[in-house]
């Protein structure tokens, strides 16, 4: 049998302590595939152009620069790599435009290590990370703002709450283990959503479910 490619990560940090721990546990502790180590924007632009690869672990706010528009840049330069932002920088102030910026996760430095790997397998699972915190918080703002969707009021408390999940781009096990339910239980909302919102298939509820969060958060 032909074994599985590893995964291939790029780390980006100038801290010399957060740039190797974070590649010890890339490349130690995960086993993934450890493309290279960039201590500004120039060097992680090229690293990720050299190796394209699937995640890219950076400290945006390199210095003084403006990690948001960093982020940006790599997100639309480089879409085949998912990024995963690993920073100092309030969560609550910048986790939330970090992914609208082109992230699939955002990490705080106060965090524990077993959950910057969680982070990290999530991303590359082809979800999206955020602390619970920002993720109720996201829950919170869908259902407040809940009759912006003319057949909202059909949904149940836990069915909205799926659906505002769904929204941030959380996948079936992240909303169950969030929610704490099963993955079974999710589908089975998921199913009720559709009937209830008249999407025809999982493709139509995730874009609906995007576009309604969009709307959300914009006013």
């Amino acid at each position: 049998m032909i074994p599985p490619r590893r995964s291939r990560v790029v780390v980006a940090d100038d801290s010399t302590v957060a740039r190797e721990g974070i590649a010890a546990i890339v490349a130690g502790e995960l086993g993934y595939a450890l493309c290279g180590l960039a201590t500004d924007q120039g060097t992680t632009s090229e690293l990720v152009e050299k190796h394209q690869p699937d995640l890219l672990v950076i400290e945006p706010f390199f210095g003084h620069h403006d990690g948001i528009f960093i982020v940006k840049q790599l997100a639309t330069r480089f879409p085949g790599t998912r990024i995963l932002a690993v920073s100092r920088q309030p969560e609550e102030i910048y986790a939330e435009r970090a992914l609208r910026a082109g992230a699939s996760g955002y990490w705080m430095k106060t965090g524990t290590r077993e959950k910057l790997i969680h982070a990290i397998r999530t991303v590359l699972a082809g979800e999206l990370y955020v602390s619970p915190q920002v993720a109720l918080r996201a829950v919170h703002q869908i259902v407040e703002h809940s009759a912006r969707h003319p057949n909202a009021s059909k949904l149940t408390d836990r069915e909205l709450q799926v659906l505002a999940l769904t929204g941030a781009g959380f996948g079936t096990s992240r909303i169950a283990q969030e929610l704490g339910i099963s993955p079974r239980t999710v589908e089975t909302y998921h199913e009720h959503i559709k009937l209830k919102l008249g999407y025809r298939d999982a493709d139509a509820l995730h874009h609906g479910a995007r576009e309604w969060s969009e709307l959300n958060h914009r006013t």
